[in-house]
């Protein structure tokens, strides 16, 4: 069976369709074999709701043909089972529901602003750790344009977990809460005095880039079942190098869209931020999100449909 996820985030919209009847499914979550499918469209939802407070009618209409040509690609992929949600700028948009809803109803799709606790819960559910990890207990950080998602973890129990308004796109606007990092920064220092040691497992697309690129300059990085590892000092190497360059020379050094590269220093900083906060000294990237998490959830669905 074809089921399939749709994650409109701050930055942009991605569709994923997978074949659920894969006998490994649970383990190909990021590939993709013959009849699936991915597509990524930039959209900065975020630029305009953390400049203005509202999705601009020029965003509204590039998400609504976006929708549209999802739709059509699901119906070309015979999907049967697919979830669709929409994260931190519509939650904050005094108009995301609104966009929303008449997005949903010209596209034929049912799509939902989740909560961030939800947007976490999602992120976390597809993650496997590492066998001698089993009984430890895992920080889980989602940075997004804008929130971050924190969440502790130990033997499948939540035993925290918020969103904060701190986010990439806040930043580059121009209106990042001092008060939400102050909120974060207590947060961190509570949960490292609270759940030490614990592991620090970092999601979201920037940091998944500074994982493959760091593999590439060093050969310190080490993949496992849980992931890549970046090495803290390493990454801080590389966000001083950041500091010092425009965006163009962004994408020029680290051949990157400038739609990524414009959010790649202010996301590294959030991340470092609670490095510091953990006296953390590597950070673990699994390939992991939110779409991840819808799939592995329909798969599990499909599969208790199939047994009734």
């Amino acid at each position: 069976m074809k089921i399939a996820a749709i994650d409109i985030g701050s930055n942009a919209l991605r569709l994923i369709i997978k074949d659920s009847g894969q006998p490994d499914f649970m383990h190909s979550l990021e590939s993709l074999r013959d009849g699936e499918y991915y597509e990524r469209v930039p959209l900065k939802s975020g630029m305009d709701v953390f400049a203005a407070g509202n999705i601009l009618p020029s965003t509204k209409i590039k998400l609504t043909l976006a929708l549209h040509h999802f739709a059509t690609v699901m119906q070309q992929h015979g999907v049967e089972q697919y979830r669709a949600v929409a994260t931190s700028a519509y939650r904050d948009a005094h108009n995301g529901q609104e966009v929303i809803s008449m997005a949903s109803r010209d596209c034929g799709l049912r799509v939902e602003i989740i909560p961030g606790e939800e947007e976490a819960r999602l992120t976390r559910l597809s993650f496997t750790p590492q066998h001698e990890w089993e009984d430890d207990h895992f920080l889980f950080v989602d940075v997004g344009g804008g929130s971050t998602e924190v969440s502790v973890m130990r033997q499948g129990l939540l035993l925290y977990g918020h969103s904060f308004q701190v986010g990439s796109m806040r930043y580059l606007c121009g209106n990042q809460s001092p008060e939400q990092e102050q909120m974060l920064d207590s947060a961190v220092s509570d949960i490292s005095r609270s759940y030490a040691p614990l592991h620090y497992i970092a999601t979201g697309g920037c940091v998944k880039f500074m994982s493959k690129y760091l593999e590439k300059q060093n050969n310190s990085q080490v993949a496992t079942d849980s992931g890549r590892t970046i090495i803290v000092s390493q990454m801080e190497s590389v966000y001083a190098d950041l500091q010092t360059k425009t965006v163009s020379q962004i994408v020029e050094h680290y051949n990157l869209p400038e739609e990524r590269a414009d959010i790649l220093t202010p996301a590294c900083s959030i991340f470092l931020r609670i490095a510091r906060g953990l006296c953390a000294k590597t950070i673990t990237v699994p390939a992991i999100g939110v779409r991840n998490g819808i799939l592995a959830e329909l798969y599990q669905q499909s599969g208790e449909i199939a047994g009734n």
